[in-house]
């Protein structure tokens, strides 16, 4: 039962990654090839965006230990929460509202959002827990990544792709800079009132990667708008972008120096143990045998 159990979640896992792969592709394809001139609106497939943001979200959940779920579970929630509150009453992020691309929608909020503060609070976590810092300033560095990611994705999303649209425009591509003081705030309390169980098993202990699958669909959907960014010559966000996964490339070699260090300091501690043993071993014993005491090797 086991096995089948096991056979049908690596199914599902490599079916989920196939149609992900295929969307992520051609989506970047579609962009590139417009050079930046149709809005979303005009895509004969506009459920492709809530498709594809389901499917990240999947990914994540896929991959994820039943412990991991409950704590990303209620980071998804927060996140939703603050963009009811958003929509409704303007006073988190500045007024704006969702268009109709984002379907379907609960009191004005796509529901394929706690798909995204799902993805991007995991991919976010992940990066930075091999670091070992104290939980404050963890928390701090999570939502500064975060608040850089909106910079890369909210120029396209309130523009050209138009997912939602600003009451009042800001001097960033359109956005009020309170968006992003907002968004700060927000996943800065999520990182600090979430919290996740730590792995059981010793690798994930040593390295703290619980999911590597966040990381990897992480930085796949900042890829994603950092490409289409640069296709549309938003030369800032598509810096931004690029800093991202230069970042990213910088804390996955860390994290591997980490691990390959460790692993030396437990090699040449097993060895020195084994060394030991042996020497104990070969070392002559003493013992009385009919009240004489005989030297044995």
């Amino acid at each position: 039962m086991n096995a089948i159990k096991y056979r049908l979640k690596s199914f599902l896992f490599a079916a989920l990654i196939a149609a992900y792969g295929v969307m992520w592709a051609g989506g970047v394809g579609h962009y590139a090839m417009y050079d930046g001139s149709p809005p979303l609106q005009r895509l004969d497939a506009p459920w492709a965006a809530s498709v594809f943001l389901t499917l990240a979200g999947l990914l994540i959940i896929v991959r994820s230990r039943a412990s991991d779920l409950i704590g990303l579970s209620a980071a998804a929630l927060l996140g939703f929460t603050a963009e009811i509150i958003g929509v409704r009453y303007g006073f988190i992020f500045s007024p704006y509202r969702y268009t109709d691309v984002l379907q379907p929608q609960i009191l004005g909020a796509p529901l394929v959002m706690l798909s995204a503060w799902m993805v991007l609070v995991s991919y976010c976590r992940q990066m930075l827990t091999t670091l070992k810092l104290p939980r404050l300033i963890e928390s701090a560095l999570a939502a500064l990544w975060m608040t850089a990611i909106d910079l890369v994705i909210d120029p396209l999303a309130a523009n050209q792709l138009g997912y939602w649209r600003w009451a009042q425009p800001g001097a960033y591509y359109g956005i009020p800079l309170r968006n992003f003081v907002g968004w700060f705030i927000v996943s800065f309390m999520i990182f600090g009132l979430v919290s996740w169980k730590p792995s059981k098993t010793t690798f994930e202990i040593r390295t703290g990667q619980k999911n590597q699958t966040a990381r990897y669909v992480g930085i796949s959907i900042v890829l994603f708008f950092t490409v289409i960014a640069i296709s549309f010559g938003l030369a800032l966000p598509g810096s931004i972008g690029l800093g991202l996964c230069l970042a990213h490339l910088a804390l996955a070699r860390l994290s591997r120096i980490r691990v390959l260090s460790q692993e030396r300091e437990e090699r040449a501690e097993l060895t020195e143990i084994t060394e030991q043993t042996e020497r104990q071993c070969d070392r002559p014993t003493e013992r009385g045998r009919g009240g004489k005491i005989e030297r044995v090797s």
